[in-house]
Parts: C-alpha cells; structure tokens; sequence
C-alpha cells in the first residue's frame, strides 16, 4: 500500500512538471493576429465575393483556405464610428463616438487593451485623420503610428484643413504602411504578437500608381479622373447623370486602387511566410464601410446607410484553427470580429463586449440567422439610424422621424418600391428597433454613465479657415 501511494505521488509530480512544462511554453505558442482594415473597401468588388474583375488575388487566396462570412454590416458608412466599433464590439450609441467631436470615454476598454494584458505585443499602423490618436485609438498599443504624421507640414490635428485633406487623400500610403509592418514583424516575429494594419489608399481621390490605373480600363480616352473626388472641382463631371462610359472609368480606377492595396498586403503575407509564423497568425481582412457610385443619387460614403456602404468584407485565415475554406451566409456584424478573434486565440472573451464569437459559424456549426445590426449615421453627415437584419432594412430618420422598411428579399437594391406596409411585420420591426436602441441606451449608462469622452476640437485658425473656405463639415468622412 506505501509502495503505491509512493508511486501515486511520483507520477503526480510528473504531472504537475510536465503541465508547468507546457503553461511555461504556452504563450510562445499562442496564435500571433495580423488584422487588417482596408479603408472604404465594398465587399462586392473582390473576385472571392464573386466580382468579375481579378482586384483581389492575394485576399481570394487567403478566403480560399478560410472562413469567408458573405453578409458582414458595419455600424456606419464611415472611418471614425466604424472603426470604433471594430476596436471595442459596441453600437456606436454604446461606446458613443458618433461624430468627430469627441473621443473614447475614457473607462471603456478595447481589443488591443485585452491582448496587451494577455502578454501580447501591440503594434498599429494607419493613415488618415480619422484614425488619430486623439479619439483614443491608440489605448492597449506599445505603437500606435498614422504615418500622416510623418509630413512635416502635417498639423496633428483631427480634422487638418483643406489642402492638408487633399494632400491625405491623394496620396499614396500603402508602400510606406507595408514598410513599417514588415519591420515592426522582422522585430517581433517571436511574439505572440497583435498588429492591426489599416490601408488608406482605396478610399478617394482614386488615383492608383501605374500600372493600376488602367489595369481594369486600359482602352479608356475620356477625361475623368478622380482627383479632389468629393469637391466641387468635379461636380460638373462625376455626378448621377454622368455618361456610363466615364462611370465605368471611375469604377475601375477604384477597381485599380483595391488591386494596388492587394499587392501590398501580398508582401505583407510573404514576409509572414519568410519569418516562419503564418501558419501561427491568425489574419483577419476586413473593412470600415464601402463606397457608392450613385446606386441611390450619391458618391464616395458617409451620406446613407444603404447596402452599397455598409457590406463589408470579412474574412478569417489561420491554418492552426482555422481549416474550413468556406463560406458563410449568417449576416453578422462589425462588432461581432473582436470577440471572433479572442475566441479563436483561446482567451476569454469580456462581458462588456456587445459582439457575439462567430467561432461557431468558423467551425462549420448551424447557428440561427437571427442576428440584428444597428446602424447609426448623425451630424452633419446625416440624421439616420437602421436596423438590418437578413431580410429587411428599417432605416429611421430622426430628424423628420419618418421610417421606411426595406425588403431586401424582394428588394435588394433598396429601390423603395416594394416596401414593408404588412401591420405585423412593421410593428414587429420597429419594435425590435426601438429594443435595440433601449438596449444600448442601458449599456451606454451602465459603461460611462451616458457621459462623452475628453472633446477633441479644432483649432480656432483651422475652424475658421475651413469656415471661410465653406468646407466645414464636408471633408473627412
């Protein structure tokens, strides 16, 4: 009998080494993530979404042998909310960055924050004002980078004025994006690491570097271009009536631009490959919003909350969990990546996160697609907010308070001419609506007491010049 309880205890000692053994190991073996935000990309335009132009190689190779979720909606049709929910996987009324006024409050966490408390190494790279620090971007990061600050003549200032706003959108970023992320991961290739990469250059001006800009239009005469896209420099040629032909041009320059940041993020996946870890980094390919071409009277995006600007591409990759190479139709949401990506790194998932694991869904399981997405678009941008689910779209505004319902069964082009009047399924939708909104109103209490973060303002000069230039509250979106 001692002989045995003797044994008993040797062999428990061997246990509890070996499992200390593998705790010791394990953070060298977590899963690295590469997340990445292309800026104004629609989901429609990508060859794996079914586009019938070869934009997008590189990202179709990587959907080949992952998870592509077909009907992924973003919480607004422009930069600043939508990233916000990507980073904190609330509603916009939840975390409460609706506009460009002010920043995160200061008591809510975000996704970079639950990585760097977990060991992870944390590192960001991006363009555009909209991603400054100032709103709170860079919380949970060792770096946080927007290389428009690497312009001398740049102002660190949320909204710069206008020529510094033409000088952003027609430049070109993804080599320098693409630089600074190789040699952030030749440093970090040990991890486990978090490195979110945000590609700026499909977002107007559509200027892509030869030979992308007449890679999808080579045969093209006319004199369209896409240089100061929204101004009124080119209301008289890039309006809803203009001729099909020059349309086509437009579309394929942004065609080129997708096609451009493709090949960047190709390099970016090699460098993975050279380093030894892709098939240890969970990448994830996603989007902000999209871009319309007049499909309902307008151009570029932060103007309606309508299919064309907020489907958005996502797309998950990672030989270690994820082997499926399928496609799944489930309408999911923007908020719903964040706790996707701790699910599959296998750390818990925070209770103050709105967003549900998609995980499930990754795994090939049959889930209801009962899933609801809130969408918000307010100030000077709009008074809207809509609710999408897998077969309607109720759009309110809540200026004239006046609702329609969308059926995107019988109507997907939300041309308005087949709407939702049934009493039953009106009731039963606003009803949902009005749940959802009383829901985040809750959170919102609950989180940061319905309070604003820290006010980030312009400068009075820059106030003043934009006023004088009558650009005020039309740059940026």
């Amino acid at each position: 009998m001692k002989r045995h309880r003797k044994l008993l205890v040797i062999v428990g000692v061997i246990i509890l080494i070996a499992a200390g053994y593998i705790l010791f190991l394990r953070p060298d073996q977590r899963l690295n993530v590469l997340l990445i935000s292309v800026d104004s990309l629609r989901s429609d335009h990508l060859g794996c979404y079914g586009y019938f132009q070869d934009t997008s190689p590189v990202i179709d190779n990587l959907s080949s042998s992952g998870a592509l979720f077909r009907n992924t909606v973003s919480t607004s049709s422009w930069t600043l909310p939508a990233h916000m929910s990507l980073f904190t996987s609330m509603d916009i009324m939840t975390h409460g960055v609706g506009d460009d006024g002010n920043s995160l409050h200061k008591d809510i966490s975000t996704l970079p924050m639950v990585f760097k408390n977990n060991g992870y190494r944390t590192a960001a790279f991006c363009s555009s004002p909209y991603l400054n620090p100032a709103f709170g971007y860079d919380r949970g990061f060792d770096l946080y980078y927007n290389i428009d600050l690497d312009d001398p003549q740049f102002e660190d200032t949320v909204r710069p004025p206008h020529e510094q706003w033409d000088a952003v959108q027609s430049a070109i970023s993804s080599p320098r994006i693409t630089d600074l992320a190789c040699d952030w991961l030749e440093e970090n290739s040990s991890g486990p690491f978090f490195l979110f990469v945000h590609m700026f250059d499909v977002h107007y001006d559509y200027n892509p570097p030869e030979p992308y800009d007449r890679k999808f239009d080579p045969d093209y005469t006319g004199d369209i271009d896409c240089k100061l896209y929204i101004t009124d420099a080119t209301a008289d040629t890039i309006y809803p009536d203009m001729a099909p032909r020059d349309l086509a041009h437009v579309i394929a320059l942004y065609d080129g631009e997708i096609a451009y940041v493709d090949y960047h993020l190709g390099l970016i996946i090699e460098k993975l490959k050279e380093l030894g870890i892709f098939e240890q980094t969970l990448i994830v390919i996603t989007a902000d919003h999209g871009d319309e071409f007049f499909e309902h009277g307008k151009k570029g995006h932060g103007n309606s909350l309508f299919d064309e600007v907020i489907k958005i591409p996502l797309i998950f990759h990672c030989p270690e969990v994820v082997d499926r190479g399928g496609e799944i139709d489930n309408q999911v949401g923007i908020i719903d990546i964040a706790p996707s990506i701790l699910d599959l790194c296998g750390l818990n998932v925070p209770g103050w996160m709105q967003g549900r694991s998609l995980l499930p869904l990754i795994q090939g399981k049959s889930i209801p697609d009962d899933e609801c997405v809130l969408l918000d678009l307010r100030g000077w941008r709009g008074d809207l907010k809509a609710l999408r689910t897998n077969s309607y779209k109720l759009i309110f505004n809540t200026k004239s308070l006046q609702t329609i319902i969308y059926d995107l069964v019988r109507d997907p082009e939300e041309s308005g001419r087949d709407p939702v009047i049934d009493p039953a399924r009106w009731s039963a939708a606003n009803n949902l609506f009005h749940s959802r909104m009383e829901d985040d109103h809750l959170r919102a209490k609950h989180i940061r007491g319905n309070q604003s973060g820290e006010p980030v303002q312009l400068s009075e000069k820059d106030t003043a010049r934009l006023k004088t230039l009558g650009y005020l509250g039309r740059y940026g979106e």
